[in-house]
């Protein structure tokens, strides 16, 4: 039997149509788009003032219930993140790429982590550090808290 380079499965699955089969393999899709499955952020719910980024909750759902998490991909920011609701009154926010190849992270509630969309899935703890997988380096960590005043904002310092 023939030996086979990965070049040639990938050019054997492409040349079968089977191409678009390896994305609905955990996650595939993300390896190439760069993108997960967090939803976005309505530009509406929040506002970005000096170093603060100010999160009015009533307008994010995922985020009112624990385990939820949404991303704010904004040119302002110096880098995208994901804020993830890890309890009743604690979010985590870090830094949306996974510093290996770029491609988004996603929060896993029930392993209390976020984890590379990629196929590598590179797996940060919900500080940022680096638990196991090819990236190199964790997650730059956000401070966040909620809004003194009312309890009704999510205060991010970046």
């Amino acid at each position: 039997m023939k030996k086979m380079t990965r070049r040639g499965v990938v050019a054997a699955l492409g040349a079968a149509g089977a191409g678009t089969c390896v994305c609905g393999l955990n996650g595939g899709c993300a390896t190439f788009t760069k993108k997960g499955k967090t939803p976005a952020i309505d530009a509406a719910a929040y506002v970005i003032e000096g170093s603060t980024v100010k999160v009015d909750l009533a307008k994010v759902p995922p985020l009112a219930v624990v385990g939820g998490s949404v991303k704010v991909i904004d040119a302002r920011l110096p880098t995208p993140i994901i804020i993830a609701r890890t309890g009743e009154a604690d979010y985590a926010v870090v830094s949306l790429l996974c510093p290996h190849r770029g491609v988004e992270v996603e929060y896993q509630h029930g392993q209390q982590r976020f984890r590379c969309a990629s196929l590598g899935h590179s797996k940060f703890g919900t500080d940022g550090a680096l638990q196991k997988g090819l990236a190199n380096k964790g997650l730059t960590r956000h401070e966040a808290r909620l809004d003194p005043a009312d309890g009704k904002r999510l205060l991010i310092t970046y």
